[in-house]
């Protein structure tokens, strides 16, 4: 009984906790992290070797309250990318003055130019792993289904694609609630909590199976 009462609260905290992700989903959207939303690409070529601590004390200055991600770009170490969230035409022409300066540039409106990163989208996050991880689930559905035939096969897919779709659902929810801007690392945990849930179910499955075994022994 105890057991019972136990499981229908984790039911409703994970109702709870997916209704609260829709929810904040419709009133703030998601968060994308830098890379991931719509911002300013600066790309600047130096032409010599240079030390990106400097450019980010340069960065520092002229964007003091603005995240910055740096990409060191060319095989010659001589270029480098800055990703920042907006930039306006008075900082890029600081930006420019202090470039030429520090390393001492002759020409300087050729080698920094600013591109607009459009935002991006969801489904072009979710898009090159649909494809891998259908046949990956049809493969895992195919293998629990004839190892764990004896425990009813809808009953074991049944039960291994609900937790899946719930527990993604949960993680997706737990993101948008938190806030956790969506980026680079996002679907390496998708991709883990699938591993995790579908290790999880498959051990409950073996122990289950080893339980019936036993019992179909004794009599």
């Amino acid at each position: 009984m105890e057991k019972l009462k136990n499981k229908k609260v984790i039911y409703l905290i994970t109702v709870l906790i997916i209704l609260l992700g829709i929810v904040v989903t419709c009133i703030w959207k998601t968060n994308f992290s830098l890379q991931y939303s719509e911002h300013s690409r600066i790309d600047i070529y130096i032409g010599k070797e240079y030390h990106l601590e400097d450019l980010k004390q340069i960065a520092k200055d002229v964007f003091p309250n603005e995240k910055i991600d740096y990409q060191e770009i060319e095989f010659f170490h001589d270029s480098v990318a800055m990703n920042v969230k907006q930039v306006s035409d008075e900082q890029m022409a600081i930006l420019k003055e202090k470039v030429k300066s520090k390393f001492e540039l002759e020409e300087i409106d050729s080698k920094i130019s600013v591109t607009t990163i459009p935002h991006y989208r969801i489904r072009d996050m979710v898009k090159p792993y649909i494809v891998p991880m259908m046949i990956a689930t049809l493969i895992i559905f195919a293998y629990v289904g004839i190892r764990y035939l004896n425990l009813g096969i809808f009953k074991v897919i049944g039960t291994l694609l609900i937790r899946l779709i719930i527990s993604e659902a949960v993680l997706a929810s737990m993101i948008e609630i938190a806030r956790v801007p969506v980026g680079m690392y996002t679907m390496s945990v998708v991709i883990l909590v699938y591993l995790l849930v579908t290790t999880f179910t498959v051990t409950q499955f073996d122990n289950e199976l080893k339980k019936k075994k036993v019992q179909q022994e004794k009599k």
